[in-house]
């Protein structure tokens, strides 16, 4: 494994920095899987060209992050409780395991603060059912951003397994 900080950005595939600092490096040829330790790579460019036991070699990018982000476009709804249960139909823009932003129509009437429910099914091959309370931190136009009311142990069960792979 070495660094190399030259090559563009769309030749790597990106992998995040687990709370463990080990990060899990899949081959793109073989399917094969191998756990890092990523402390010698913390604070470089991050930027890794790995050989894989199949004798393969591919890029790979370390996202150092304290809560990581994926991107989604899944439908689902919210229930707002601060304005007397109004219903509507939002689109999930991005979810980590302690908040997510969504789309909607209605954001112009959302106040930081607001509490909500919010329902959704995961877009991956379990399709599990999630429904969870989030308070209203930021608005920006259309896009609303969450945090989820109770995210201790969100890397357990469905939802950090979907934001982790």
């Amino acid at each position: 494994m070495g660094k190399n900080e030259n090559m563009p950005e769309s030749e790597f595939s990106k992998t995040y920095v687990m709370p463990d600092n080990t990060a899990v490096l899949h081959c793109p040829y073989c399917g094969q899987w191998r756990t890092i330790s990523a402390d010698r790579f913390r604070g470089s460019k991050h930027k890794l060209k790995v050989k894989c036991f199949c004798s393969k070699t591919f890029k790979v990018f370390l996202e150092f992050r304290k809560k990581v982000r994926k991107i989604a476009f899944m439908r689902g709804t919210y229930i707002d409780h601060s304005q007397k249960g109004s219903r509507c139909d939002i689109v999930i823009l991005d979810i980590s395991v302690i908040g997510l932003a969504f789309s909607s129509l209605d954001a112009p009437t959302f106040k930081i603060d607001d509490e909500l429910s919010v329902e959704f099914i995961l877009d991956y091959e379990k399709r599990a059912d999630i429904r969870r309370d989030v308070i209203v931190r930021n608005i920006r136009q259309r896009r609303v951003g969450c945090e989820f009311e109770h995210s201790g142990g969100a890397f357990d069960g469905p939802l950090g397994y979907y934001v982790m792979t």
